[in-house]
């Protein structure tokens, strides 16, 4: 709980601090995945800046599209899969209800896909900012990394999720806020998780005196 405080704290503090180059950058990010084919390199490319912004980096344009050249069909790949999982868990969540709607067991088999919704979600709070922070960019280890993180911290994922809920309804209720800043905010905020806890991390692995190399995110 004090942790994800924390980074709520920390992501405030550098969203002022970078304030001028983020807003930019979220407006050209929103510009292009009004575009579609050129959105998802878009996300990841602000996800890379957000993280050089995490770790206490400068920015600067050339780095959001050399992320957005590098990582073009990898980003487009993951927005396949997730697209996919997205459309087969509301699909499920919605037939079961309409076909199935007068039987008892409905509602529980509805809760679980509703359930499978909110495992998606913490999954995509975490993958990009993990696809980012490896040393090695492939989605497999990502979503390993994704699923660790948030089974070790739950109670750190659900306030941060909760936290960026609240930041994108307020957002979303003042538009200019959203348009303005509105996805460089959720994406800040979840690298600057991920960094937080890969940090801690290694400063526990310092001190079990982990082999050299070793690590949760850098395979």
């Amino acid at each position: 709980m004090i942790e994800a405080l924390r980074v709520l704290v920390k992501t405030f503090k550098d969203l002022w601090g970078e304030m001028f180059n983020l807003v930019l950058m979220n407006l050209a990010t929103l510009a292009l995945m009004a575009l579609i084919v050129p959105g998802p390199p878009a996300w990841v490319a602000l996800h890379a800046v957000c993280h050089r912004i995490a770790n206490d980096y400068a920015i600067r344009w050339e780095h959001y599209f050399q992320a957005f050249r590098q990582h073009f069909w990898k980003a487009w790949l993951y927005a396949a899969a997730s697209g996919v999982a997205i459309a087969l868990i509301a699909l499920n969540f919605w037939w079961y209800g309409a076909t199935f709607g007068d039987q008892p067991w409905v509602q529980w088999v509805r809760g679980a896909w509703l359930a499978a919704g909110l495992f998606w979600a913490v999954v995509n709070f975490y993958i990009v900012p993990f696809y980012i922070e490896q040393t090695e960019k492939r989605w497999r280890i990502a979503l390993r990394n994704a699923l660790i993180i948030a089974g070790a911290n739950p109670v750190f994922t659900l306030v941060l999720l909760a936290a960026g809920g609240l930041l994108m309804g307020i957002a979303l209720f003042f538009t200019p806020l959203f348009v303005f800043l509105g996805p460089a905010m959720w994406t800040l905020l979840s690298t600057e998780a991920v960094v937080n806890r890969v940090n801690d991390w290694r400063k526990r692995m310092g001190m079990l005196e982990a082999p050299e190399g070793e690590s949760p995110t850098r395979e």
